[in-house]
């Protein structure tokens, strides 16, 4: 009698079961780790793309490269909670932080009051005031027909009472793409948020949580698509620093 074949499903959950626990030896951050693979989960059986990767043996190898790059920050990556992404590239999978991801860190941290990030349209009336008592920003969008995108801002404010905004042209952000992630099939818009968000959140230093997130995240910019450096060697390098980390800091708290 023929076997049936198995199907991505089964795949998928089979090769999460194999090695899901030996992901929380790249966590920096404390995350559910049932939830997470969940989410692993129902990102691949969401895409087809990513489906297809477990039916080759470098698919494989690249998803779970990925996952343990992923789980560095813990992050859902679930694509209904753009939080997190798995993006399937050439059958292949990257690993890219997401604009809610970095939102949950910052407000999870507890010190920021209120955090956005939006594009500005020919249109829209938009102005930014610097000033000793921080950054102030006005933003109104037109009604009707706001026309091209213009530039990309986020701010936010910290429960100190500091304000913080940061403006980044089209021409910029689209410089910055050819530079660092000319292959990403992330839209424009979103992809012009993501980062003026996080060269935000870059220049504030909020969380131990936050800066492993978007450090990672910057790692990977630069050395997978950069550079050329595979994602599994990435990922091994990212769990060297940590173990590294965390013995500078048992020594630190040796000597007190």
């Amino acid at each position: 009698m023929a076997q049936v074949p198995a199907t991505t499903d089964a795949l998928a959950g089979d090769f999460l079961k194999s090695f899901g626990k030996s992901l929380k030896d790249y966590a920096v951050r404390d995350y559910n780790q049932t939830s997470f693979l969940k989410s692993a989960m129902i990102a691949i059986a969401d895409n087809k793309d990513l489906s297809d990767c477990l039916t080759t043996d470098a698919g494989k190898r690249s998803l779970f490269a990925a996952l343990r790059y992923a789980a560095t920050t813990g992050l859902s990556l679930n694509p209904q909670e753009g939080k997190a992404a798995l993006i399937p590239y050439g059958g292949k999978i990257q690993y890219q932080v997401m604009k809610n991801g970095m939102i949950d860190l910052a407000l999870e941290s507890g010190k920021v009051e209120f955090i956005t990030a939006d594009y500005v349209k020919e249109n829209d009336k938009f102005s930014i005031k610097k000033s000793v008592h921080g950054d102030e920003y006005t933003f109104e969008p037109a009604l009707k027909d706001r026309g091209e995108i213009l530039g990309y801002f986020a701010a936010l404010k910290m429960k100190s009472g500091s304000t913080h905004v940061k403006w980044f042209t089209a021409e910029e952000i689209e410089k910055h793409r050819k530079a660092y992630s000319e292959r990403s099939k992330m839209p424009e818009a979103a992809y012009g948020i993501k980062t003026v968000l996080k060269a935000l959140l870059r220049s504030i230093s909020i969380s131990d949580e936050l800066d492993n997130a978007i450090g990672a995240d910057d790692f990977f910019e630069a050395e997978f698509k950069v550079h050329g450096i595979s994602a599994d060697d990435a990922a091994e390098k990212l769990k060297a620093e940590k173990e590294k980390k965390t013995i500078d800091k048992s020594d630190k708290e040796s000597l007190l």
